[in-house]
């Protein structure tokens, strides 16, 4: 009996294993390194040049930082992996020597002497069965503690997290590989095939962060294309497992998102409730000193029955909302049926818009709402806030001379726009955009936000460079004393909008119908001595800015029915 045929090989050679380490190692750290080089460089090109793609490379390598860190960290554990397996290799290679050595020493001589009855040849032969029986109980046993080593370094190796900008690509179906889409677009596609097959979706997602920045990145007419020929029940799985993933991924039809957001609005408002109930729960404070408390809760308990009130309204289907990310601060409210309609509005509020003035008495949504109860069934309206915008309480750091909102904003639009676009293509669409909204429209332009017509209602205008769209209308408005015109067209870097909108090359200028100032009275009235005539001047031109944004006909009739009237004509100018 040989070596050869009773000895297991080793499943490979340790010396061999740690070579490919090391050469995997070296990789690892030139990974990392050329994605920081490439990085280093680029911050140091524009103190030499300037051009039009150097925040779009800059923004592109920036991303790829993490991608480089993500590589680097599997390949070392890779790496920590296989060096492991050598290591157990090494261990084990001294126990088959051990083995070895003792089928090379031969079997035990005999010890019985032979008699009359072979006593002793049967006992020696059954010592050298014994012996032979240990060196194959040895070898098996060496063949195991193979097969665990091999096992444990698999296993190692499977759990290395994904990598999910490379990995993500090999898992896309030909069709999608094959498919002009960017890669940004197939790597979405794939994330998405990925989470609907997934057995926990929500699981999956909350360990790649990343993936839903790629998905908000994935063309809408994309996610449009993917989710019409999705199976209706891995739909349903995808919605129950991640429903704020859908109700907000733009591409996914408008009936089916608003039907998510209302699941969504169900379970945040018996978070509300029990936020309520533990509120009045509170012992009420009995020291005048803590009068600013008291005030405090009752604020809080204000704040929560307006938020009870809208999100009852919303389970209810007497509000629609479209997209809703708390901790982003958006809201999108639909008014109208889209199956219907032929023409859309989109709404686009200005200054101090925020998620609760959606909820107010006077909802930022009347506008939106009295278009579409004048439309006859004919049209769909959104009223949306995509994220934070300015806030007149801080004036000085988020206030309306900082452009920086209309930027981010812009990006944010223009997606919302090619999401109803790519799932309702056949609907004209029409942007009011009232003071700051005005800037977001102008720059989601620049992000291939476009639709039929723009309408500009006191708005801040646009940043420039600007150049408007071919194929869209535009319309303008404002107060003869509207408070923008004391600074429109003025800006610098961060601060202004350096296009007005009434200079936007055939924009069609459109009377508010707001009253003028008397000119002559104020000049009577010693405009230049009296300090309350000038803050009537200045409190009048506010009241004509924000009424602008009214849905009510008293205040602002004129422009209301200029919009209904283009929306039912399609932008024949009426």
């Amino acid at each position: 009996m040989t070596a050869e045929t009773l000895v297991p090989e080793p499943p490979a050679d340790a010396e061999q294993v740690r070579q490919a380490t090391e050469a995997l190692r070296h990789r690892a750290d030139q990974v990392e390194l050329t994605v920081q080089e490439a990085l280093l460089t680029w911050n140091l090109v524009p103190q030499l040049y300037r051009a039009p793609e150097a925040d779009v490379l800059h923004q592109s390598l920036t991303s790829t930082r993490p991608v480089g860190r993500e590589i680097a960290a599997g390949l070392e554990a890779a790496c920590r992996a296989l060096e492991h397996y050598a290591d157990d290799l090494d261990d084990l290679a001294y126990e088959r020597a051990l083995i070895l050595n003792a089928q090379a020493s031969g079997a035990p001589a005999p010890v019985w002497e032979s008699d009359a009855t072979d006593r002793g040849a049967a006992m020696n032969d059954l010592a050298h069965r014994r012996w032979q029986a240990a060196l194959r109980r040895d070898a098996a046993a060496l063949a195991e503690r193979y097969d665990e080593a091999t096992d444990r370094c698999a296993r190692a190796l499977r759990a290395i997290p994904d990598v999910s900008w490379t990995s993500l690509v090999a898992w896309a179906s030909p069709e999608v590989t094959d498919s002009p889409a960017s890669p940004t677009d197939t790597v979405g596609r794939a994330i998405l095939d990925r989470l609907a097959t997934a057995p926990d979706a929500a699981d999956l997602l909350s360990r790649h962060p990343e993936w839903s920045v790629i998905l908000g990145r994935t063309a809408p007419g994309e996610i449009a294309r993917w989710w019409a020929g999705l199976d209706p029940r891995l739909a349903g799985a995808l919605v129950t497992a991640v429903p704020a993933l859908v109700g907000n991924l733009d591409g996914v039809p408008i009936a089916e998102r608003v039907a998510v957001n209302r699941g969504r609005a169900s379970d945040h408002l018996r978070q509300l409730r029990a936020e309520r109930r533990a509120l009045e729960a509170l012992r009420a404070p009995r020291s005048r000193a803590n009068a600013l408390e008291v005030l405090d809760r009752r604020a809080e308990r204000a704040r929560l029955d307006r938020e009870i009130a809208y999100f009852e309204n919303v389970v209810s289907g007497r509000k629609q909302l479209y997209a809703w990310d708390p901790e982003h601060g958006s809201l999108i409210e639909m008014a109208g049926e889209p199956s219907t309609a032929t023409a859309a509005l989109f709404v686009v509020p200005g200054t101090n818009a925020n998620p609760e003035s959606f909820m107010s008495d006077r909802p930022v949504t009347d506008f939106a709402e009295w278009q579409v109860g004048s439309g006859g069934g004919l049209v769909v309206a959104f009223t949306v806030l995509t994220g934070p915008m300015p806030q007149l309480d801080d004036l000085v750091t988020a206030g309306p001379e900082w452009n920086r909102f209309a930027k981010q904003r812009g990006a944010e639009y223009a997606r919302f726009v090619q999401g109803v676009d790519a799932t309702h293509p056949d609907l004209w669409t029409m942007s009011y955009e009232h003071s700051y909204g005005g800037g977001v429209g102008s720059e989601a332009e620049k992000h291939g936000g476009t639709v039929d017509a723009r309408f500009l209602a006191a708005s801040v205008g646009a940043i420039g460079p600007y150049e408007p769209h071919p194929g869209t209308q535009y319309f303008a408005t404002q107060a003869i004393d509207d408070i923008n015109r004391y600074y429109a067209g003025v800006g610098l870097g961060p601060l202004g909008f350096t296009v007005a909108p009434e200079t936007i090359p055939g924009v069609h200028i459109v009377d508010s119908g707001l009253p003028w100032p008397n000119i002559p009275q104020l000049v009577d009235l010693g405009l230049t001595r009296d300090p309350g005539v000038l803050v009537g001047i200045v409190r009048d031109s506010v009241q004509h800015h924000t009424a602008l944004m009214s849905g009510d006909e008293s205040i602002n009739g004129p422009v209301m029915r200029t919009v209904r009237d283009l929306l039912a004509s399609k932008g024949d100018h009426p």
